[in-house]
């Protein structure tokens, strides 16, 4: 697979510099997401402004903007920025049940609501984000954007339980690649295909271009999300070295790896994963045995392909900032650093 995607450091450039065109919506979106979320209860105030000021990339919203700007002459109309506020609300209200799921104590090095509160108090921010959502969303008035998004919603439930059935387990790539596009490209799929219906005289290809993009790109994402797992520092990357292999969740550096080990007859790795490290050294063993691999350096590979066909995605848009900016992102999100 050639990777043709244009290739960033980190001293060249900044996330924040890419997002420019989008850089004000974006700061005003943080902003309103805190004023509109203020409610009468106290503690689910502190914990919401908690959560939404933790940081983030605000990666979805600010793909569906810029796929609204690059086909509406860079006007973003008050539905498309409630769709925004929407994704980005599911987005967050998903982690915070992630780290119930998990049992993870810290996200973007600060305490998981989780851990800062308890459990059931966070399973209740949770829900509040996604009900808040919901208004936001019902708030565009278009029966196409309510029904995408309820599916997605749906598609992302079943993409947990699917991993959470295939922990410690070898899985194909289709099955990683299916996970993929419902645990995270989803989301970004839902925000870019309705920035395309919202805006006028849109036909289908172009809508198609949209999501096609957003597929592609979200999976590219979550591989390299994977590969950060093991390449990546806990305080760069907010999470411990190797945790996902350690839950035994399976993903794209290590089926390359156990692929690369099997040919040789070589199975040491999937049967310590198979068998749920049950030793004492049986994680570091099998983290050592991916590390040693290729399968970091073929995932690369395989995001590069992936941000490949987001950008030609885009090729019946018209050239303008907006997507020369989403085909910059799909090329940045390769080399990030977390």
């Amino acid at each position: 697979m050639l990777n043709q995607t244009k290739q960033f450091s980190e001293d060249q450039i900044k996330l924040s510099d890419i997002l420019e065109p989008v850089s004000t919506e974006l700061n005003l979106l943080e902003k309103k997401l805190i004023e509109d979320l203020s409610d009468n209860n106290p503690l689910l105030n502190k914990i919401v402004q908690y959560v939404i000021q933790a940081g983030g990339k605000r990666l979805r919203p600010a793909v569906s903007f810029l796929i609204a700007k690059s086909l509406n002459k860079g006007y973003l109309s008050s539905n498309h920025f409630q769709l925004g506020q929407a994704i980005e609300l599911i987005h967050t209200a998903t982690l915070v049940h992630d780290d119930i799921l998990d049992e993870t104590e810290t996200r973007r090095n600060k305490l998981t609501v989780n851990k800062k509160w308890d459990n059931k108090t966070a399973i209740i921010a949770g829900d509040f984000l996604l009900s808040k959502s919901l208004i936001k969303l019902a708030a565009v008035k278009n029966y196409s954007v309510i029904e995408i998004f309820a599916n997605i919603m749906s598609e992302i439930c079943e993409g947990e339980i699917q991993q959470k059935l295939q922990n410690y387990q070898s899985i194909s790539f289709d099955q990683y690649i299916e996970k993929s596009k419902r645990k995270t490209a989803n989301l970004f799929i839902a925000g870019a295909e309705c920035a395309a219906i919202l805006t006028p005289e849109i036909d289908n290809l172009i809508i198609k271009s949209a999501r096609d993009y957003a597929l592609n790109f979200g999976i590219a994402f979550q591989i390299v999300d994977d590969i950060l797992n093991f390449t990546s520092t806990e305080d760069e990357f907010g999470k411990p070295v190797g945790i996902d292999l350690r839950d035994g969740i399976v993903t794209a550096p290590v089926i390359f790896a156990i692929e690369e080990y099997e040919k040789k007859g070589d199975l040491t790795l999937s049967k310590l994963i198979s068998q749920g490290f049950q030793n004492e050294n049986d994680f570091k063993s099998a983290l050592d045995l991916v590390l040693k691999s290729d399968g970091i350096e073929k995932a690369k590979d395989l995001a590069g392909y992936y941000a490949d066909m987001a950008n030609k995605s885009l090729a019946i848009i018209e050239d303008n900032q907006y997507k020369h900016t989403l085909k910059d992102l799909a090329s940045y999100i390769i080399d990030r650093k977390y």
